[in-house]
């Protein structure tokens, strides 16, 4: 059984105690507006900083050596403009794409002409850059521009470009042969100043010339006129003339790395004005820049019956000491069933040099062609001579030479062949060797044996002369010594028959005086043989 608690009166002691009243509070408290604040300013910030950002770009480069997302940084000058984002592989992993994103207000220079790559340290043609990042690390360079259509995704470049957009200055095209030891980024000088650098060289689709851009500082470009002649200035330029030794280079940057100079002909006038891209052609040297500029060029094959060694292509074609063209190409061919052994010469010769007295200088085939024909038949022959003493390098000589054999160009072959001869040492050489071939026929055995039987009989006769003819000679000198020692004493002036020999003679002189009187005085008297001599 449970106690119940039975309500009690109120005492005088609660009557002092107020009653509660309920009141109904309104719903919104001021405690929400804190968070909802906070929303707002959030929701600000987040706006702000969305509206505030930059653009994102695309970049695909070959690799992402060096570069980390999240903390890789893009710089123009030094000055970070952005970050890396995110770095992803391509579908096909040839390439890696980056995202990056950039500052407020670069939208303006996300053109088609922009262009990034990665900074690294790097050694190119003589040139260091990028050593901070040995330290800081790589990081993505921007060349911006505001020119072309805008773009967000770029194909990074696999080098730093060796000039940026902010530099004043004019682009040029140069077309070579070869490219030597030209480099990009390889210095452009002129009159042996550096005013400019190569960007860039690359193949023509023909795969015969190699074509350079170079860039011209300002306000040096326009130095360049119509008439502006380049060459490359790479290495050391060493010619042996008549003058002596002349050593040409601008460098010791040139001689190691490479590079091309430019100047204006002396003996031109400079020209106008060229605009941007011209191209010019580069000369290998500048000794060829004086050469006279021939559009003119003909090929002939050269068969040689003798060695070529050191003949070798590029080795000069001359006429009576006057280049007209260069050697080409020099094979050895073997026919295969006879085995006849043949060395062709391919030379390529500029018609344009020869000049015909009385006649202009013309480029039409027909003309060039009855020219060399009237040539070959006065007795126009190649032979290879000496090009040079200390290297032994051989040159290809044209000279005319009236009493060579009756020969013709063979205009027939897809390269016209034209007659040769051998040079005077092979000349000699061949008559060397006919003359020891006649001395082998000679019949050295039975000569000999005939000398030995003539030397025996020489000697046999030498000593017959020796024990019998010599007794003899002397006992007839002896004898031919006393008769002279008797005769000078007979005609010495102190004996008595020279005295005599004297007084003979003295007499025979008078007689013959008289005789000439006597003989004058009957020219005189012719009578006198008649009357005879008249008495008293």
């Amino acid at each position: 059984m449970t106690d119940e608690i039975e309500p009690q009166a109120p005492s005088d002691d609660d009557a002092s105690i107020p009653d509660a009243v309920v009141e109904e509070q309104s719903r919104l408290s001021i405690v929400w507006l804190i968070p909802i604040i906070a929303a707002l300013a959030g929701a600000w910030l987040a706006y702000t900083s969305y509206t505030d950002r930059g653009p994102a770009v695309t970049i695909e480069f070959a690799t992402a050596e060096g570069l980390e997302a999240g903390k890789t940084k893009v710089k123009y000058k030094d000055v970070e403009v952005g970050e890396v984002e995110e770095i992803l592989l391509s579908r096909d992993l040839s390439h890696v794409i980056v995202h990056a994103r950039l500052v407020k207000g670069a939208e303006r220079y996300m053109t088609e002409n922009t262009r990034f790559w990665v900074v690294r340290a790097q050694v190119s043609a003589g040139r260091v850059s990028g050593l901070g990042t040995l330290f800081s690390g790589a990081y993505i360079g921007i060349d911006p521009s505001t020119e072309g259509k805008r773009q967000r995704k770029f194909m990074g470049l696999r080098r730093a470009p060796v000039v940026t957009s902010d530099v004043p200055g004019t682009i040029f095209s140069l077309r070579a042969s070869s490219l030597g030891s030209i480099d990009v980024g390889a210095p452009v000088y002129y009159r042996w100043f550096e005013v400019g650098q190569v960007l860039s060289a690359e193949l023509d689709e023909s795969g015969k010339h190699v074509t350079l851009q170079v860039f011209i500082e300002g306000p040096h470009d326009k130095r360049v006129r119509q008439n502006s002649v380049f060459w490359n200035a790479s290495g050391v330029d060493v010619v042996l003339s008549a003058e002596g030794l002349e050593v040409d280079t601008v460098s010791l940057t040139s001689a190691l790395i490479g590079g091309v100079a430019f100047d204006s002909p002396i003996n031109l006038d400079p020209g106008g004005d060229v605009q941007p891209g011209t191209v010019f052609e580069l000369y290998p040297n500048r000794r060829a820049t004086t050469r006279p500029k021939l559009t003119v060029s003909r090929r002939f094959l050269l068969y040689f019956n003798q060695s070529v060694g050191g003949l070798v292509p590029g080795a000069p074609v001359e006429f009576r000491g006057i280049r007209i063209g260069d050697v080409l190409d020099v094979r050895l061919i073997a026919h295969p069933e006879t085995g006849e052994i043949r060395i062709p010469v391919l030379i390529e010769v500029q018609p344009e040099r020869i000049a015909i007295s009385g006649q202009t200088v013309t480029n039409d085939a027909k003309e060039i062609q009855a020219t060399w024909d009237r040539l070959v038949a006065r007795g126009m022959r190649a032979q290879l001579k000496s090009g040079n003493l200390l290297t032994g390098q051989l040159a290809v000589g044209f000279d005319l030479f009236p009493d060579a054999p009756v020969a013709s160009i063979d205009w027939e072959g897809d390269v016209p062949e034209l007659p040769t001869i051998p040079s005077p040492i092979e000349e000699l050489k061949a008559g060397l060797a006919q003359f020891m071939k006649k001395l082998d026929r000679l019949p050295v055995e039975e000569i000999g044996t005939g000398l030995n039987e003539t030397l025996a009989q020489l000697r046999a006769l030498s000593h017959s002369l020796n024990t019998e003819v010599a007794p003899s000679l002397t006992t007839a000198v002896t004898a031919l010594d006393q008769t002279l020692v008797s005769a000078n004493a007979l005609i010495s002036p102190n004996s008595e028959a020279g005295a005599e020999l004297r007084r003979l003679i003295r007499d025979l002189a008078d007689a013959a005086r008289s005789v000439r009187l006597l003989a004058d005085h009957l020219e005189q008297h012719p009578e006198d043989l008649l009357r005879g001599k008249e008495t008293d």
